[in-house]
C-alpha cells in the first residue's frame, strides 16, 4: 500500500495573534458574544463529570491542532471553569465538514411567505449556525441530542416554521 502524505503549511504566529485569539475565546466562554466568535459545543460524557469540547472557528486556521487544544484548555481555566475536559478539539468550519465532526444538520423546511427568511437566518445564527459566503446559514451539531434540542428551540421561536434534522454521510462540498 502506498503512503500518501500531505504537505503541511507552516504559519508563523506572533504572541500577539495568539493572545488575541485566546482572549476572544475566553470572552465567549464567559458569556460575552464577540464578532466572528467561535461556536463552542460542550458534549457531556456518560459520566457526568466530564465533557468533550469542540470549538469551531475560522480563527484557528494558522494554529496547529496541539495549539488549538491547549488554547481551549487554557481558556476554560481562565474563566474559572470547574468542568473536567476529556478532549478539546479546535477546527475550522471547513475542517469540521471535511472531518465530519458535525454530522447532524437542522434544516428549515419553510415555504416562502410563511415565515420571514431573515427571521429564520437570525434564529439559526442564534443557535450557533455558520454564516456562509452565499448568504445561507448552516446549522450543524456533533450529536443528535444537541440537534434535537436546537430543533425544539427553533420550533418554539418560530412556531410557523418547520424544521428537519438530517445526518450527513460522506463529503458534501
Amino acid at each position: 500500500m502506498p503512503v500518501i502524505r500531505g504537505q503541511a503549511q507552516v504559519s508563523v504566529i506572533t504572541a500577539e495573534q495568539r493572545k488575541q485569539v485566546a482572549d476572544q475565546l475566553a470572552k465567549e466562554l464567559s458569556g460575552q458574544q464577540t464578532l466572528d466568535g467561535p461556536v463552542i459545543f460542550e458534549v457531556p460524557f456518560e459520566q457526568q463529570d466530564r465533557i468533550d469540547v469542540l470549538v469551531v472557528w475560522d480563527a484557528w486556521k494558522p494554529f496547529s491542532s496541539t495549539e488549538r487544544s491547549s488554547m481551549i484548555l487554557d481558556a476554560y481555566k481562565t474563566v474559572g471553569s470547574k468542568v473536567q475536559i476529556a478532549q478539546a478539539l479546535g477546527v475550522t468550519y471547513q475542517e469540521a465538514i471535511e472531518q465530519q465532526v458535525l454530522p447532524y444538520a437542522v434544516l428549515p423546511m419553510i415555504r416562502r411567505g410563511e415565515v420571514n427568511e431573515d427571521d429564520v437566518k437570525k434564529a439559526m445564527l442564534a443557535e450557533g449556525g455558520f454564516a456562509l459566503s452565499d448568504g445561507k446559514v448552516d446549522l450543524r451539531f456533533p450529536t443528535m441530542l444537541l440537534a434535537e434540542q436546537a430543533h425544539k428551540r427553533l420550533a418554539d421561536t418560530l412556531p410557523k416554521g418547520y424544521w428537519s434534522i438530517v445526518q450527513t454521510v460522506g463529503y458534501l462540498q
